[in-house]
């Protein structure tokens, strides 16, 4: 049985994980109660190794807070003052617990992102109020994507990521350039806010029949029928408000920063998580061992209302073209998020 999860679960953070167990429920006919304790020992094991440490309903809620954190630093810009216009593909992931240890964590998210960004000096006014133009950015950033793949050997995976964000950003500092010649330059201080929405669903099926446990010493087991599914749908609405600052140095390479506050208008999961099957095996010698796994949970959780946290992050430039990476933390919880992205500006 060595595709059980494995192969339907390749590319979404070791998800090989249910959030609760996979029951077996076993029998042994004749005397040889050893290799029917051994196999249905592999059993448990093999179905349930991975499994996060926590329930389902703490699950959907870790999976809402890690959906809404993956789109934290691709909606706007936080690397440099551009005079016209950036537009910039990005893609994260966020993990609600410890990186090191999947099974520990509370919950995963994947967000990704087509940002486009103008700064309002284009607008044939100056300014409106306290308000100048060429001071402000605006970023309209989308991105609807569906992946459908075989996996394995009777493994499927299905997953829909969407997102829409406006997002305005205002320098409220003026930078300078702290060693002329482009070499260190401070870009002052900007504050960004607006409206974000990012949506996941993943669905996993495992088909079971003729998957085979071996627990060593010839002693194996065969499914004859049997499939494993797990189905997740997480959304998340939330309005950050955030401060950064960026240093670039010798043009080529920029330093950047911040903290951030977000106020959730609505995170919600559901999650589902089914199993059935049947199985058998025997030593050659009159003793067999069948068994029937079963799961039938649903849960569901919502995020939390509001979320602190700092970023950091440093772009690598070229003439019109930018790379960056950003990491996310959490300041008062166990969340932690990446992203990366290709800028073009001008």
């Amino acid at each position: 049985m060595k595709k059980l999860f494995l192969g339907i679960l390749v590319g979404t953070l070791s998800l090989s994980a249910s959030a609760v167990t996979i029951n077996v429920s076993g029998s042994c006919a004749g005397g040889n109660t050893t290799f029917c304790n051994t196999l249905e020992a592999e059993l448990e094991n093999e179905l349930n190794a991975d499994t996060p440490d926590v329930g389902i309903d703490k699950y959907a809620g870790g999976i809402a807070n890690a959906t809404g954190f993956a789109m934290k630093g691709q909606n706007s810009d936080y690397a440099e003052n551009f005079n016209w216009f950036v537009l910039k593909p990005s893609f994260g992931l966020a993990v609600d617990g410890e990186v090191d240890d999947p099974e520990g964590a509370n919950g995963f998210g994947l967000g990704g992102a087509l940002t486009v960004g103008i700064n309002l000096d284009l607008l044939p006014v100056d300014k409106i109020g306290f308000i100048e133009f060429d001071k402000m950015d605006l970023f309209v950033s989308f991105m609807s994507y569906n992946v459908n793949n075989d996996v394995g050997d009777g493994g499927t995976a299905e997953g829909d990521l969407s997102s829409f964000s406006v997002m305005a950003r205002y320098q409220i500092m003026e930078g300078a350039d702290i060693v002329p010649g482009y070499m260190v330059e401070w870009g002052g201080l900007h504050i960004h806010t607006g409206i974000q929405r990012n949506s996941m669903g993943i669905n996993l099926s495992q088909d079971l029949a003729d998957e085979t446990v071996d627990a060593g010493g010839g002693t194996t087991g065969t499914f004859s029928d049997g499939n494993v599914t797990f189905d997740m749908e997480s959304s998340v609405t939330s309005i950050p408000l955030e401060l950064s600052t960026y240093l670039r140095l010798a043009y080529v390479f920029t330093l950047y920063g911040g903290v951030g506050f977000d106020y959730n208008l609505s995170s919600d999961t559901d999650v589902d998580l089914d199993a059935s099957g049947n199985f058998s095996g025997n030593d050659g010698a009159g003793t067999t061992y069948t068994a029937t796994i079963s799961a039938n949970e649903k849960g569901s959780g919502e995020g939390a209302a509001t979320n602190f946290r700092n970023f950091v992050g440093i772009q690598f430039n070229v003439p019109f073209a930018r790379l960056y990476l950003q990491m996310n933390q959490g300041m008062g919880s166990d969340l932690m998020g990446v992203n990366a992205g290709l800028k073009v500006t001008y």
